[in-house]
């Protein structure tokens, strides 16, 4: 219920499509995984706990690429993913750009 008032106050739901909402919360669980693999990332690599790692994590998740690869190491060090799984988690939006890029390519009509 909670989350419908989120999405509601954001304007996803007024006046938005059902797809709207879906992206918006696919984007809302995907930033919350990627802060927690940050934070284990921090935990693993400075050996400090998990509290002072998810606050120092809330800063650096906003720093792309210090974020991103803190991210990664944590995923693939303290959760046991796969290299190419941890870099699917936060660089998942590269191949959506050139996949988008190259559509627009073959569609445009100059």
């Amino acid at each position: 219920m909670l989350l419908l008032a989120l999405v509601s106050r954001s304007g996803f739901w007024v006046g938005g499509s059902r797809m709207q909402v879906f992206i918006g919360i696919a984007y809302l669980v995907i930033g919350l995984v990627q802060l927690g693999a940050i934070a284990a990332g921090i935990e693993y690599g400075a050996g400090i706990g998990g509290i002072l790692s998810f606050i120092i994590a809330t800063f650096l998740t906003y720093i792309p690429l210090i974020g991103s690869f803190l991210g990664v190491y944590g995923a693939y060090h303290e959760w046991h993913w796969g290299l190419w799984q941890s870099a699917a988690l936060f660089f998942w939006y590269v191949p959506v750009v050139i996949l988008m890029g190259g559509l627009s390519a073959l569609t445009s009509r100059r």
